[in-house]
């Protein structure tokens, strides 16, 4: 493993709110010793062969909180899924009901597969085909409209939104946004009425196709899927001391 050495270049997170029109930021370094007692741990919390293989490797994060009672309450997560599980004991659940998740989608992906299977039963770019392609795409897309309904976000005011409150309608929500380690961590946090003292996120297995990531090293929140949103996950963290609204 290689030493996580990018633990301080970044000291926090910073996210602008959209609704209350502040920036809000949650220091880093707080969380750092406990990601790389993670780190060190990883083998025997999880299968880790998966992040070794074709797959590659995964980021990972860690949320340091205080509870009502005063205690140091440590939250872990990974973004996506984890060998193809949404949910794993010992780490916080996704921005949804997993079993709502199912529901909704085990049924329509099986409709989804026949359709593949139809249109392969037809020349390649015959009228059949094209069309049982164009019902399959639409379908999908109706799909992740539907799955994205499904997120709820929550913050640290009592607040809760939809995902497709944080991202233009004529540009849709981008694939994954949502499923980051930092807005699971903070999502969870919020609901569970901890206080967040530091957030960090990791790589861990082999790096990525692109080289962007590395075992071992620490990462800011994407641009992308989290930056939109963090600041709302984030907002009322200092409201005791700092109200951004009055």
């Amino acid at each position: 493993m290689q030493p996580a050495t990018k633990a301080v270049e970044i000291t926090e997170q910073r996210a602008f709110c959209c609704d209350c029109r502040c920036q809000h930021s949650i220091p880093r370094l707080p969380a750092a010793d406990a990601a790389r007692e993670l780190m060190k741990s990883m083998d025997l919390e999880l299968a880790t062969d998966s992040l070794y293989g074709e797959a590659r490797g995964k980021m990972f994060g860690v949320l340091v909180c205080r509870s009502e009672t005063g205690e140091t309450v440590i939250l872990r997560a990974f973004s996506g899924q984890y060998n193809g599980e949404w949910q794993v004991r010992g780490w916080v659940p996704p921005l949804f009901d997993v079993e709502a998740f199912h529901r909704l989608n085990t049924p329509v992906e099986r409709e989804i597969k026949a359709l593949g299977r139809r249109a392969d039963g037809f020349t390649r770019g015959s009228e059949q085909h094209k069309t049982l392609l164009a019902q399959r795409k639409r379908m999908s897309q109706q799909l992740m409209r539907d799955i994205h309904a499904l997120y709820s976000l929550h913050n640290f005011r009592g607040e809760e939104r939809s995902l497709g409150h944080f991202f233009p309608s004529d540009r849709g929500i981008p694939t994954g946004a949502g499923d980051c380690c930092a807005p699971k961590l903070l999502n969870h946090a919020a609901i569970k009425k901890l206080t967040p003292l530091g957030l960090i996120e990791f790589f861990h297995g082999k790096t990525n196709r692109s080289a962007t990531r590395h075992e071992g090293e620490f990462y800011p929140a994407c641009e992308e899927k989290c930056a939109p949103l963090l600041g709302f996950l984030l907002c009322g963290i200092n409201e005791l001391e700092t109200p951004c609204r009055s």
